[in-house]
């Protein structure tokens, strides 16, 4: 495939064409310093066979951070925190480029320290934040700091330097009417911030390649567009830089197109990439979703870029290229596009993960002493568990009481816009029965139909909480896992959801999709709590569209009668005609029964996954990967 040949973007000459993009990875210390995560996390990656790997996104100024573990740039020590990476990259045979960028209206006061600072006191969307505008003196300072931060990677020994001039942050805020509203020279000529920044790179780079980002589209009301993009093209081109790095959407308005969310349309990325290739003849690099060999294959069929960044996918599996290339692409671990492993950690600040890679920033762990261990349960938890221990030398058994693996896991593609989370379910299984040499399905067991084994890690999942509601039991009803699994038939016209959690918000679009009349019920006034922030936005988005679906948070439903159904909502008393069926989706219990079994017999058992508490799937491969890690 072309993509696995040589390529060479200005002096550099790369091993293949794939980079890893700039991922977000909240790594760092909250002053913006190199820490043992980040080197573990970036050695796994260079050992994986990608050409350059484009640092996460560095803030060239205090002022500019987005988020509070950012790393810096600015420190004094910046050039040495810094060149801890670039040598572990360079030994592993991988080329190191810095992302540089200052995110203006997107910077975190949390983060800085300060409110944000702009071109022009335009709120951003997704913070919240209005920013203070910039006065001249200050974005003096801030050029200055792009002077220090290119200085700072030449010294440190970079390959490379990108500079972000898209996705809404602030070179790009100077640029668009819609965010740069000044009368001075900055709003007069809307260049002239990013040719000054342009001059500094151009003045300071030495040897160093230099990669522009852009946002190909931000798919936003007046926001750019392929064709808004032609001055940055030019000007790349003019300074003599060395390639483009497109993507997409941005950090305020649009972030789904900017962190490539799994529900986006795959077409108008290609349409977009189309358009942006025919107006450079600067080397192409794009990004977004591009973890798909089949996709990989078609882009290059069509000749739409000169190299591809993967970001989330080398994620999920840093060997990614080196499987691709050598063909056994059923080895990859596979991206779904969720963000729920990735970005969901990197914004509550506890660091980077992967729902289907729980050793995302982890090296290998071998066993001191082999046991034989049993593995209960083959959802994610399980196969998690089971998976490490193989791999770190015990002989383990893997017990599943249904016909196939993946737990729960197996039902969360059939929501709307999940499909794509069918590819890390079967990355999930499919590495699971590559390393686990016993592996025993439609096999119930209990503690006295177990054999003998030196340990026992409980992953037998959780059942649906039943509540208890006043002639509940008369209705025509079925759990939520029923009903996923197709169990039982639903019955219209009018349904009932009582639980406005994840699992009961999907239910609710796929039935209100088909056409059913249908009201959702939540104790609470949070809908979707424990839904990753993106995916919920979406999804509310799309519900709050169709006329045929009601939810009514602050709900609590007191009976069910033939005729009525009475409820109370915000203190007020109110009745409902009666539903056809009722789903109930009101949270999940911890199926624990043979974790206790096994404990009352003496047993050396841990209990995982829902079988310790019902979380997330990321929370889920976690406590299955930490149960292993810890029988050493």
């Amino acid at each position: 495939m072309k993509f696995a040949e040589e390529f060479r973007i200005g002096g550099l000459q790369l091993k293949n064409r794939f980079i890893m993009a700039p991922v977000k990875t909240a790594y760092g210390t909250p002053k913006g310093e190199v820490t043992p995560r980040h080197l573990s996390y970036y050695a796994n990656l260079s050992r994986g066979g990608v050409a350059l790997i484009i640092l996460e996104p560095v803030a060239v100024s205090q002022s500019g951070k987005e988020h509070p573990k950012q790393l810096a740039v600015h420190l004094p020590d910046s050039r040495e925190q810094l060149a801890k990476i670039v040598d572990l990259l360079h030994n592993n045979g991988t080329l190191a480029c810095l992302n540089i960028n200052h995110a203006g209206r997107a910077a975190n006061p949390k983060a800085t320290g300060i409110p944000p600072e702009a071109p022009s006191a335009i709120p951003c969307p997704a913070t919240g934040q209005t920013p203070e505008i910039l006065q001249k003196q200050e974005i003096e300072g801030i050029l200055e700091s792009y002077r220090r931060a290119v200085r700072v990677a030449r010294e440190a020994g970079f390959d490379a330097i990108e500079v972000q001039a898209g996705h809404g942050y602030l070179i790009q805020q100077f640029l668009s009417p819609r965010t740069n509203l000044r009368e001075d020279e900055y709003g007069r000529d809307k260049t002239l911030f990013i040719n000054k920044v342009f001059d500094i790179v151009r003045a300071e780079r030495g040897d160093l390649a230099v990669l522009v980002r852009i946002s190909g589209h931000e798919f936003v009301e007046k926001g750019f567009t392929p064709a808004d993009n032609g001055v940055i093209l030019k000007l790349a081109q003019d300074y003599g830089f060395d390639a483009i790095h497109c993507g997409f959407g941005n950090a305020c308005d649009t972030p789904p197109w900017y962190y490539s969310h799994m529900a986006l349309p795959e077409e108008k990325q290609k349409e977009v990439v189309a358009a942006i290739r025919k107006q450079t003849t600067l080397p192409l690099i794009v990004a977004g979703r591009m973890g798909d060999p089949d996709k990989l294959k078609q882009y290059e069929r069509e000749d739409l870029a000169d190299c591809v960044a993967l970001g989330r996918p080398l994620v999920a599996d840093p060997a990614f290229v080196t499987k691709l290339i050598a063909g056994t692409t059923e080895e990859i671990t596979s991206c779904g596009y969720c963000l729920q492993g990735c970005l969901a950690n990197v914004k509550n600040g506890s660091g980077i993960g992967c729902i289907a890679n729980p050793e995302v920033d982890k090296q290998p762990v071998q066993a001191t002493h082999q046991r034989s261990v049993a593995v209960i349960g083959g959802g994610p938890a399980g196969m998690a568990a089971a998976t490490q221990l193989a791999l770190m030398g015990h002989d383990v058994t893997l017990y599943e009481k249904g016909a196939r693996l993946g737990g729960q896991f197996a039902m969360a593609w059939q929501a709307p816009h999940k499909g794509t989370m069918q590819r890390p379910l079967h990355s999930l299984i499919s590495r699971t029965e590559r390393h686990v040499a016993k592996i025993e399905l439609n096999r119930a067991v209990n503690g006295d139909s177990l054999g003998s084994f030196d340990h026992y890690i409980v992953a037998t999942g959780s059942r649906q909480h039943l509540p208890e509601i006043a002639g509940l039991n008369e209705q025509y009803s079925m759990t939520s896992l029923e009903f996923f699994e197709q169990a039982k038939a639903v019955k219209g016209p009018r349904i009932l959801i009582i639980g406005a959690g994840m699992v009961g918000i999907e239910a609710a679009e796929i039935l209100a999709d088909q056409g059913y009349d249908v009201v959702i019920t939540k104790r609470s006034d949070t809908i979707a709590n424990d839904m990753e922030m993106i995916t919920k936005k979406l999804m509310l988005k799309r519900l709050d569209e169709k006329e045929n679906l009601l939810i009514s948070p602050n709900t609590t439903l007191l009976a069910f009668h033939a005729d009525r159904v009475e409820f109370t909502r915000e203190g007020k008393h109110g009745e409902w005609e009666p539903f056809d069926t009722v789903i109930i989706a009101s949270g999940m219990e911890a199926e624990n029964s043979l974790f206790n079994q096994l404990q009352e017999q003496g047993k050396s058992v841990r209990a995982i996954g829902d079988a310790d508490t019902p979380e997330d799937i990321f929370a889920a491969t976690q406590k299955g990967y930490k149960a292993a890690v810890e029988l050493v």
